[in-house]
């Protein structure tokens, strides 16, 4: 049987405004939008490595806490898949553990997310669509935040896309199992690897092929249950991992849906569909939506329908989920590769001055993003995002010197952020630190994998709260505060926290 094939760039498409028509420019033009653009993924590149070798934001306490777990190579993490993990070992071995170095590998998967989506954009619509693609993907707001800190988002949005490049190539190369069918089975399982959502891919690619009946015949090449069952091949380690730890990333996954409290939060859905057009850029969304609804118009072309059936289903579960309990606006991430895609093709057919108008916004609200704190010299304003982030670096300063003057003493902390922040920035490194757990239950990474035995001598605690409750004063021998360390940030703003010798722990 023949293996069904998405109709190329050039094909003979109905040019009805329901169809993608071929874009009327010179083959010297598309060819110079490519190089324009791979000179733009390269510009921006090189601006995010300048930021991060020479003026890296300080790290968050997850990135904190992904740092030291890639201080021990596992197979999973307690909330986590391990890629994020695999990544920061890889870039702090060969440029040392720096904020930036921890951080690099965020920027350079994003770019080359960027390279993904002008070759998809190509493919399904040629050179021109392709490059928009790339050069709205590069500049994206929430690609300019995610290139300076490494989470789980970047390497999951870069396997999603190269899965979808793989899908749209492989019918086409022909075979049953070609070298593209390699390639989406590798980048399932490498994506099932750095972020659980990349299951939301089979999911999507279901609904594609039962509602585009051009892609029906998909459904019977071995091709892609082949590439299909080498994606979960790839991905078994972790389900082992999990199995001989309880499935705890799973159970974690499963409480951030938070669907326990009140289900119906107008508030929280408002919020969130107000956040999309800040992540995506508001003139995108505005495209998306309408390529959206192009899209699912009885009679589109079957190339609109494969790009909406990998954002719409995103989109909708994690909207339903805003309005249930609560959704972050970078967890509809996944929905934006296809979705930039769909919505190059809708502005570069129908409003291509909206591209650049677009494209000169998102410039802007990366340069403005990059030099916040340069501005902040100038001008005194109170508005900083990264306010939550900063002044851990001379907490841990301070915090080393008192681990200094108590050599014998073992750090103790009462949140995951403090704890995790401090493991990272106090010198040499507390990799024995402790989290207090009085319940006993399992919330963290800590909780698991720390425990405070009775008969500990010796302990420096760390809290943001000022004082120590009495309850925790009646399991030590002795509690002695030795200082209250607060570090000025802004005129309204400083950071604070409480530090406490405590010796003779009696147990929980």
């Amino acid at each position: 049987m023949t293996a069904p094939t998405l109709p190329s760039a050039g094909g003979n498409a109905n040019p009805s405004p329901m169809r993608c028509s071929p874009i009327p420019v010179s083959d010297h033009t598309c060819r110079r939008s490519g190089m324009l653009a791979l000179g733009l993924i390269a510009a921006v590149t090189l601006v995010r490595l300048a930021l991060l070798a020479f003026d890296p934001p300080s790290l968050s306490f997850d990135e904190a806490q992904y740092w030291a777990w890639a201080q021990h190579i596992q197979l999973g993490y307690y909330s986590k898949p391990p890629m994020v993990a695999w990544a920061i070992a890889a870039t702090t071995a060969l440029f040392g553990e720096g904020e930036g170095a921890v951080k690099l590998s965020a920027a350079l998967v994003q770019s080359g997310t960027a390279i993904l989506l002008l070759l998809l954009g190509r493919a399904l619509f040629g050179r021109s669509v392709g490059a928009w693609s790339a050069a709205a993907w590069i500049t994206m707001p929430a690609v300019s935040l995610s290139s300076v800190m490494v989470t789980t988002d970047p390497f999951l949005l870069f396997f999603w896309a190269a899965a979808l490049l793989a899908l749209v190539e492989a019918p086409r190369a022909g075979g049953r199992f070609n070298r593209w069918w390699l390639a989406f089975g590798l980048a399932l399982g490498l994506g099932l690897l750095s972020k659980y959502a990349m299951a939301f891919f089979l999911g999507c690619l279901a609904l594609w092929l039962a509602c585009d009946r051009e892609a029906r015949p998909l459904a019977r090449q071995p091709g892609l249950w082949l590439g299909t069952a080498l994606g979960v091949l790839i991905y078994l380690p972790n389900l082992i991992w999990n199995a001989a730890n309880g499935f705890v990333s799973y159970a974690h996954t499963k409480d951030n849906a938070n669907l326990g409290g009140g289900l119906f939060n107008p508030d929280k859905l408002a919020e969130f569909a107000v956040g999309q057009f800040g992540v995506f850029g508001p003139i995108l969304m505005g495209a998306l939506v309408l390529g959206l609804v192009a899209a699912c118009r009885r009679g589109s072309d079957s190339r609109l329908k494969l790009l909406a059936a990998f954002t719409l289903p995103v989109l909708a579960v994690m909207t339903v989920e805003s309005l249930l309990s609560r959704a972050n606006a970078n967890w509809t991430a996944p929905a934006f590769v296809a979705g930039t895609v769909l919505a190059s093709w809708l502005l570069t057919t129908r409003a291509p001055r909206l591209l650049k108008v677009s494209l000169a916004l998102h410039l802007a609200i990366m340069a403005g993003m990059y030099s916040l704190d340069a501005a902040r010299q100038v001008v005194d304003f109170r508005f900083d995002p990264e306010k939550r982030i900063k002044g851990w670096d001379q907490v841990g300063e301070r915090v080393s010197a008192i681990l200094a003057a108590h050599p014998h003493a073992r750090l103790l902390a009462d949140e995951r952020k403090v704890l995790a922040t401090l493991i990272y920035y106090v010198h040499p490194h507390p990799f024995d630190a402790v989290k207090w757990n009085p319940a006993g239950k399992v919330r963290d990474h800590y909780d698991q994998t720390t425990r405070l035995e009775p008969g500990e001598d010796e302990l420096i605690y760390v809290t943001e709260a000022p004082d120590l409750p009495t309850e925790m004063r009646r399991r030590f021998d002795s509690a002695d505060k030795l200082e209250d360390v607060i570090i000025p940030l802004h005129h309204d703003y400083a950071r604070r926290l409480s530090v406490w010798r405590l010796a003779g722990f009696r147990g929980y």
